[in-house]
């Protein structure tokens, strides 16, 4: 609680700052009184009645993070049910038995002993449907004859993955492109004698170019990671932050797997050269690294590039490149060339025009000064937002030809003078945000008994912070507006007493005005149209503080 004077802090009667979360709530620190057992004195838990924050983000699980190591956190989901349960009808066995109970590579006894009852054995699960980039993994270890025998991992199609197998746990995996349902599983032996023994240990399927973490799951597929309705604490900032942002969609059919993208040359120009397997944003190891070149540079149609295709329109692309060793790399987003400077730490790009098509590259001549003939880049992470102005945060699409969605998120309280923490006739809003290059904070309502035609709006016109107030016939009461925000982090305070209204902004007074009087009951923290939110401490005081506690208060 750094922004609240010690002094002022027992006059707030709701403090949310964002730290303690799950799944569709968002709990705040105050009123902590709510903490308790249930009036049943058998909950151990917290009070069902609580002031908090419900959550909603819709129904899909598209959203990333940053989180407090600086690295991209996102939605994980192991496809496979039963993933260390090879006995379970889930999977389809093919002349094998499975004992469980055989040392596992976590020091544990949980790994399994799969013997061959013919010359092929075979275990899979079907109807996995992953559109697009797919891996498969898991732990396997020969044992005696099966030492240098081989191993086949199968992803839908063709290609299959084939390994000898060792004396020693590995963990395996392979990556396919399939574009339906499909089978997937693995075999040993070609061909296996009977009695032949292998150990295996957590299989995993899930969408992407390499296995992550392991996932364990049961009746149902196991997951982790920004879950659907979970709040997201974001630390792009430095501190934690809720991150609100409006629905987009990623519009990139491949934003990891470069290798699904066209190579394009031009005169002198070689093809761009990938190399897979290094060390991305969320700190796996599944970015490319590509070299351009583009030949001798005496005409514009010497040209490296990279490039893709999507629906055209109006949008912004956006993605992750760093260098060994700074250089220059050039974008076009079906309109005009630029040029970048390229540095040794992971960078964002992002390139506003109207475009069907994003190339990566090289090339000679449209004016650009200092083009290199060759450079070296990693890339991780390619986004393309229709209708927008600006890059929310990144969105995974593994394949899809349509896009991936990010639902818009909301997070509201209501009933707050039943509840006993607020009496709405009187009161302050104080509000701690991070404005971050284009995005600044955008839309949090206060309103009277759920009617938003009687509500306190901010909002963000231009540059600046907003306040508008309307009354029951939809009409404005009063507009108030702060000068130009800069990058960083600002604090932002209404404070209103029957029809009386003040606002103060980063320490000083931005306004008055008189309004019509109402009880305000509900508060909604919500996704801007044109911006996104990140919200590190939002306050309700019941008692209205004075001017100079308010100018306190908003002090940075």
């Amino acid at each position: 609680m750094h922004f609240l004077n010690m002094a002022l802090i027992d006059k707030a009667s709701l403090l949310m700052v964002p730290s303690t979360y799950e799944a569709g709530k968002l709990y705040n620190v105050l009123p902590s009184g709510n903490r308790a057992p249930d009036s049943t004195g058998e909950n151990s838990g917290y009070d069902q009645t609580r002031a908090d924050f419900d959550f909603d983000r819709g129904s899909n699980a598209a959203a990333t993070r940053i989180g407090s190591d600086g690295l991209l956190k996102k939605y994980r989901e192991n496809l496979l049910t039963e993933s260390n349960n090879f006995s379970d009808s889930d999977w389809n066995v093919k002349a094998g038995t499975f004992t469980q109970g055989v040392e596992d590579p976590d020091g544990g006894n949980n790994a399994w002993s799969w013997t061959a009852q013919n010359t092929d054995p075979y275990l899979y699960q079907s109807g996995k449907s992953v559109s697009g980039v797919s891996t498969l993994s898991i732990w396997v270890k020969g044992v005696g004859s099966t030492i240098g025998a081989s191993f086949q991992i199968r992803t839908g199609a063709a290609p299959y993955k084939n390994l000898t197998l060792t004396g020693d746990w590995q963990r395996v995996e392979h990556f396919n492109t399939n574009t339906s349902a499909t089978s997937v599983g693995f075999e040993y032996g070609n061909p296996a004698v009977v009695g032949d023994v292998v150990h295996i240990y957590q299989a995993q399927y899930e969408a992407g170019t390499i296995a992550t973490d392991v996932l364990t799951s049961g009746a149902t597929t196991g997951k982790a990671g920004v879950l659907i309705d979970l709040p997201r604490i974001d630390y792009s900032s430095g501190a934690g932050a809720l991150l609100l942002e409006p629905q987009r969609a990623n519009l990139m059919q491949y934003s990891e797997y470069f290798g699904g993208w066209s190579k394009a040359t031009g005169g002198t120009g070689s093809n761009p050269v990938l190399d897979f397997g290094y060390t991305s944003p969320e700190g796996e190891d599944n970015a490319y690294k590509v070299t351009f070149d583009k030949g001798a540079g005496t005409t514009p149609s010497d040209l490296s590039v990279l490039q893709t295709s999507f629906t055209s329109g109006s949008n912004t692309a956006s993605f992750y490149v760093k260098a060994d060793a700074p250089t220059r790399l050039m974008v076009r987003n079906s309109g005009t060339w630029a040029i970048y400077d390229i540095g040794t730490e992971w960078m964002r790009i992002e390139k506003t025009d109207t475009g069907g098509s994003v190339q990566i590259g090289l090339r000679e001549g449209y004016g650009l000064s200092d083009v290199p003939d060759s450079c070296s880049v990693y890339l991780w992470g390619a986004q393309v937002e229709a209708s927008a102005s600006y890059a929310t945060s990144y969105i995974p699409n593994h394949g899809t030809s349509g896009g991936v969605t990010r639902a818009a998120d909301d997070a509201s309280v209501s009933d707050l003078q039943n509840l006993n923490v607020f009496n709405g006739s009187q009161g302050a809003v104080l509000f701690e945000g991070v404005k971050n290059g284009e995005t600044i904070f955008s839309n949090f309502v206060v309103t009277a008994n759920s009617n938003t035609n009687k509500s306190l709006l901010v909002d963000n016109s231009s540059g600046t912070i907003r306040l508008r107030v309307w009354n029951a016939s939809s009409g404005q009461d009063a507009t108030i507006t702060t000068s130009s925000v800069d990058d960083g982090t600002f604090k932002y305070l209404i404070k209103w007493n029957a029809g009386s209204l003040a606002v103060y902004f980063n320490g000083s007074s931005v306004g008055t005005d008189t309004i019509t009087a109402y009880s305000y009951t509900n508060v909604n923290l919500k996704e801007g149209t044109f911006s996104n939110n990140y919200i590190k401490q939002f306050t309700l005081f019941d008692e209205v503080p004075t001017d100079a506690e308010c100018i306190t208060l908003t002090t940075l």
